[in-house]
């Protein structure tokens, strides 16, 4: 009797997983798609694409926009088993460089954007005649670059067809996956946004 209610509870949750993946994958993708390109239109307008912090912006927009169609799009897929990148290993490994690099380079350019907002605060006039679209644009060249070069790393690790995985499409060894859930940790999310609280902790102390 046990055994019975367990396996009912099992298939329970595993629907309930999979409606959960359906439902607010799409939840998500659509909310989070109209958002980046509603800031894509009003970013990109003639007076705004001149501003270097609107135009990193704009850039980081595109960036996340990309970000999320890799990686919410094969949620809701995998439910109605359409996910391709389970089992074509070209699309396995370009979902993830694509997901990584999108996100990556998003929270860079938020970070950039914070800085080109402290330089044209700033008290000093050498420092506000830094904030130029030029160096913004330098700068996000500069982010994409070295993203790119670090998150390449996701063409090797990730491999589609895997068993013994939480998805088809994951890691192949456990190293990999600690080098890229590393990776993700310090390189994409925590540098990124403790250099964003130490400039607003300067900005409220200036």
């Amino acid at each position: 009797m046990s055994s019975t209610s367990d396996a009912n509870l099992i298939v329970a949750l595993n629907n309930a997983a999979i409606q959960l993946n359906r439902y607010f994958g799409i939840f998500i993708l659509l909310f989070g798609m109209v958002g980046n390109v509603l800031n894509t239109c009003v970013l990109s307008q003639g007076a705004l694409r001149l501003n270097p912090c609107a135009w990193l912006f704009l850039v980081s927009s595109i960036a996340n926009g990309i970000g999320i169609l890799a990686g919410v799009t094969t949620r809701p897929l995998s439910t109605w088993s359409a996910d391709l990148t389970n089992t074509n290993q070209f699309l396995c490994k370009f979902r993830a460089f694509l997901l990584f690099n999108g996100i990556t380079i998003g929270s860079w350019l938020i970070m950039l954007a914070t800085i080109d907002r402290w330089l044209s605060s700033n008290v000093n006039a050498i420092q506000r005649q830094r904030s130029t679209l030029k160096n913004a644009q330098l700068s996000a060249m500069l982010i994409i670059i070295v993203s790119t070069i670090i998150e390449a790393q996701q063409l090797y690790c990730f491999d589609a067809n895997l068993t013994n995985t939480p998805l088809k499409c994951y890691t192949q060894t456990v190293l990999c996956g600690i080098i890229s859930d590393l990776f993700f940790a310090l390189f994409t999310i925590l540098v990124p946004l403790i250099l964003m609280i130490i400039l607003f902790a300067a900005i409220n102390i200036m």
